[in-house]
Order: C-alpha cells, then sequence, then structure tokens
C-alpha cells in the first residue's frame, strides 16, 4: 500500500483494521469496523444502512465465489474524515474478463472511532 497506510488520527484505527481486511478478502472483519448505525454507499447503488445490513451485503458477495481484490494508493486523512484512494478488480465469471476500476471512497469516522459513512466515487 502506497500512501500513509495508517491515519495519524486514534479514532482513525477503524479505518486501517478496515482497509487491512479488504486487503485480505475478510469481508466478516470489514463489516465489523462500522458503527451500528453506518451508511455505506457504491456508485450507482441504493445506501445500504446499519451494520447488520452491510454485513449481509459483504456476506452475498463474498459467497459469489467471485475473486476480487482492493488494492489502496493512497490514505488522506483530516481529524474524522478520510479519503481513499482505490482499485477494486473482480473476475468477470463465466469466461468473462476481469473486470478493474479505480475509484475513492470519502470516510467518516464517528465519536466511538467505528466508520460511520463510506461513499464511493468512481474516477
Amino acid at each position: 500500500m502506497r500512501g500513509k497506510r495508517r491515519p495519524p488520527d486514534a479514532s482513525a484505527d477503524s479505518l486501517t483494521a478496515l482497509l487491512d481486511a479488504f486487503a485480505h478478502g475478510d469481508l466478516g472483519a470489514a463489516a465489523g469496523c462500522f458503527s451500528a448505525d453506518a451508511t455505506y454507499r457504491e456508485p450507482c447503488r441504493s445506501a445500504l444502512a446499519g451494520r447488520e445490513v452491510i454485513a449481509a451485503h459483504f456476506a452475498r458477495f463474498a459467497a459469489s465465489g467471485i475473486a476480487w481484490t482492493f488494492t489502496v494508493d493512497e490514505v488522506i486523512t483530516n481529524g474524522t474524515r478520510a479519503c481513499v484512494v482505490y482499485r477494486f478488480s473482480a473476475s468477470g465469471g463465466e469466461g468473462e474478463p476481469r473486470r478493474e476500476r479505480a475509484g475513492c471512497a470519502v470516510v467518516r469516522i464517528d465519536e466511538r472511532g467505528e466508520i460511520a459513512e463510506w461513499r464511493e466515487y468512481e474516477g
């Protein structure tokens, strides 16, 4: 991972844990980094509200068997906010080519140090 790997603000430890979980393909651990009332938004999709809903979304994706990677290029932090610049790659399945997209996510950390919001933008 290039850029700042560990955000300097101690309240952002959950962001580091989330990015490590994504990097290792551990979507269960990733879901645990979100607050109970967190919001998760992917581009062109409806927002998901709540850790349980986010965990169920991640579990469905994990169960799909699609091979994927999540690579962080840079993390820019400012207190309880961060921007994560990343690349996501997934196998197409059924003979389709591998797909890769670059994007960034704006992240907000709550007062408990948990991820309160993850909002992705394609770029």
